[in-house]
């Protein structure tokens, strides 16, 4: 269970201050910071009104926090880590090196996380107000992905779009889509699991392309990786990006992870990594 000393920890470093910063907003020592947050020991009661004032939440979530101070990004960042989907190299020394992880899309499952990745991309597409005719996922992961947010997005926010996926393999009729049959100037999302170096989701799109003349509103993935192509200068995202006059959108990028962990918002401890090092 994550102590109050966690909680203060990650407001803390969400706000983007030191611990000698808090203790002059809180007229107290640095040091009595320091113990709270290494567990030593626990804020006095007439200081915690004081606190949670601080930090924008209530008493009740400062004890029993619900991490509403989080952005939706570190929620799922906590959710991935909690649930085994998030792996820290375990060579990673917290050095200068270029932080590596990885995150193992097959983890996903059961409904209730297959569930939860759903609202989160039905979240990424309300809340960058995307418009689109057909929301489609791509084999295989995107399948179980896209049809979760197209659940998400009718219970969530009561939107009914079209909805369909494409196979690897054609069927016994030479078909490589299954369910709604894609048109000339349908506007399509596209949602895969992570994006590279682009070549692969670029390879498919073109497939589809050969069907019908698409226009791709927008690729959303769980994860950009921010790579780039031998000989290319651009990532993955951009290159789709300027190929298909589109925008990728990603519910966390590599970037975001790292901040995450270096800030200790994935577990709240002293040495938030170690803890992922299985």
């Amino acid at each position: 269970m994550v102590s109050i000393g966690d909680k203060i920890k990650i407001l803390r470093k969400l706000k983007g201050i030191t611990q000698e910063e808090l203790s002059d907003i809180l007229h107290i020592s640095y040091q009595a910071i320091s113990k709270w947050e290494n567990g030593a020991a626990q804020p006095d009661i007439s200081t915690i009104p004081v606190i949670a004032n601080y930090f924008g939440v209530t008493i009740d979530e400062l004890f029993g926090y619900k991490m509403n101070a989080l952005t939706n990004k570190e929620r799922f960042i906590q959710f991935i880590v909690n649930n085994g989907m998030l792996k820290i190299d375990a060579e990673y020394a917290g050095s200068n090196d270029e932080m590596k992880f990885n995150i193992n899309t097959e983890k996903f499952e059961t409904n209730a996380q297959i569930s939860k990745i759903g609202g989160f991309f039905a979240d990424v597409i309300r809340e960058n107000a995307i418009e689109f005719d057909t929301l489609m996922g791509l084999a295989y992961h995107g399948i179980a992905f896209s049809s979760a947010a197209s659940i998400a997005l009718f219970e969530k926010y009561g939107v009914s779009v079209n909805y369909c996926y494409d196979r690897l393999v054609p069927d016994s009729r030479n078909r490589i889509i299954c369910g709604h049959t894609l048109t000339d100037n349908e506007k399509v999302v596209i949602v895969d699991d992570l994006i590279f170096s682009g070549s692969s989701l670029i390879e498919r799109v073109e497939r589809l392309k050969k069907l019908a003349d698409i226009k791709i509103a927008a690729v959303i993935v769980i994860a950009d990786f921010m790579s780039v192509k031998e000989g290319e200068v651009q990532t993955g995202a951009q290159r789709i990006e300027e190929r298909y006059g589109t925008k990728v959108y990603s519910i966390v990028t590599r970037a975001d992870i790292t901040r995450a962990i270096n800030n200790d918002i994935i577990a709240g401890r002293e040495n938030p990594i170690s803890s992922l090092l299985h």
